[in-house]
Formats: C-alpha cells, structure tokens, sequence
C-alpha cells in the first residue's frame, strides 16, 4: 500500500492507558504521528487522550478488550480509516505471579491470549493496512530472556514474542515494512509495584525490600521510567531504523546482555 501524503501518519498503541504505553504514545504523538489509543480502561483512555491532545496531536481512542479478535480487527481497521497506518505498537500485556506447580490451564491460557496471541493476530490483520516503511514494535520482557519460577507462563509468552517479531520480519520484509521488538527490565510501573508486592508477602519482607533486591541486580543501579521505553520505540520507528527488523532490543539497563 502506498503512502498518501496528505493524510495523517497514524501510530497505533495497545495498552496505551498507563505506564509504558501512555509514555509510548505520548512519545510518538511529540514524534508528529497521529494516535489511536487502545485500552479496556474507558478512564484511563480518557485521561491519556486529553494529555496527548494538550501536546497538540490528532489522537482517536478506541475502548477495546483484544482478547476477543474482532475487537482487535475493528481498532486496526478504524486506524487505517482515520489515515495511513504507519506504526503498530504491540503494548498491551498482563503478568501474573504464581508458582510453577500452581499455574492452572485457564491461568496459562490468559497470560498466553493477551501475551502472545492478540500480537500475533494483530499484526495479521494490520500488515495488509499498513503503508510501505511501516513500522511494528512489539513489546517483550528480559523475562523472555529466562526462566522465571513464579511466572513461567509470562516468561514463555514473552520469550515467544521475540521468535514472532522474527518471523514477521522475514515475511514482511517484501512489503519494507519493519518489525522489532523491546524487552524492557523493571520498569516503574504499577504493575511492578504489584508484582513486589506479592513476591514479598511469598517471603515474608516488605515490597520496597523485594523492590531493593531487584534494583541491586541492575548494573545502572536504578528502577527504568516508561519514558526509557518510549524512547527506543521512538527510534525504531524513526527514518534512523529503517534497516533494523527482525531485532530484540533489551532496555534493562544492563540486567541482560546478549
């Protein structure tokens, strides 16, 4: 599909109502992309659609729960009525902690739908809207890296998310679209706050010295903001990257490095 000039460039955002996909989306919209903002949250849509148009930017928000296709299929399509679909950033996820014995199948089957299966699914039904030069960024996990006893399923989801960001390069590298992916550390995000929370209620500590823990085997020596994510996306979807496909960039700040 060829780029029409005089309609928007438009950047899609799953999960985009809080932590590293508001930060994405408020990034890319600083970018001169139009936004579409995907979330099941209707408030935390709300808020983030207000804060990107205070920057100025065309943004559309879009209620939308991706475990169920069609709704993942009426956001794409919506986006790519709205203008040229450019960018698709694979954000929205969840992570559950739970022991490796005590994950059920139902437990497995959601982290792996919202994990894996709506990326996946999503870039099928997006590549066939997208403009030559787009762009997909799928967000992965240093979890993805290694084993993780108290989160196997999450691990495995996320470690499968970098083998798909491969295979889809190589079959949309015909069409000189680009897909990536990011593997972001411990992030300062509600959701780790959570997870803290639980590991030390398992150990019989409080949060903030799990938190510690983590923190002490981060070579910078410090939590990363969602901002340290944004900014890689930013990059990846800039005319700087336009060579890069098929790559798994970790922003940990040096928890891994390979």
């Amino acid at each position: 599909m060829k780029n029409d000039p005089s309609r928007l460039r438009v950047a899609l955002v799953t999960g985009a109502g809080q932590g590293i996909g508001r930060a994405i989306a408020c990034r890319l919209a600083r970018d001169g992309f139009a936004i579409v903002i995907v979330d099941i949250n209707p408030a935390a849509l709300d808020r983030v659609k207000k804060e990107i148009e205070d920057l100025g930017a065309n943004v559309l928000a879009i209620m939308a729960d991706l475990t169920k296709l069609d709704e993942i299929q009426k956001a794409i399509n919506l986006s790519a009525e709205w203008g040229n679909l450019s960018v698709l950033v694979n954000n929205a996820g969840r992570v559950l902690i739970t022991p490796f014995l005590e994950i059920a199948a139902d437990e497995w089957d959601a982290i792996m739908t919202l994990n894996l299966k709506t990326v996946f699914v999503a870039m099928q039904f997006a590549v066939s809207k997208m403009n030559e030069g787009g762009r997909i960024v799928n967000l992965s996990s240093i979890s993805g890296r290694s084993g993780r006893p108290d989160q196997a399923h999450y691990a495995a989801a996320k470690c499968a998310v970098i083998s798909l960001t491969q295979s889809a390069a190589l079959a949309f590298a015909a069409r000189s679209i680009t897909v990536n992916a990011i593997c972001p550390g411990v992030v300062d995000t509600p959701m780790t706050n959570r997870i803290h929370e639980i590991r030390a209620s398992t150990l019989g500590i409080t949060p903030q010295e799990s938190l510690n823990r983590m923190i002490a085997r981060i070579p910078l020596g410090r939590l990363q903001g969602p901002d340290d994510i944004a900014g890689a996306v930013s990059f990846l979807c800039s005319p700087d990257a336009a060579y890069i496909t098929g790559q798994s960039l970790n922003v940990c700040g040096g928890m891994e490095m390979d």
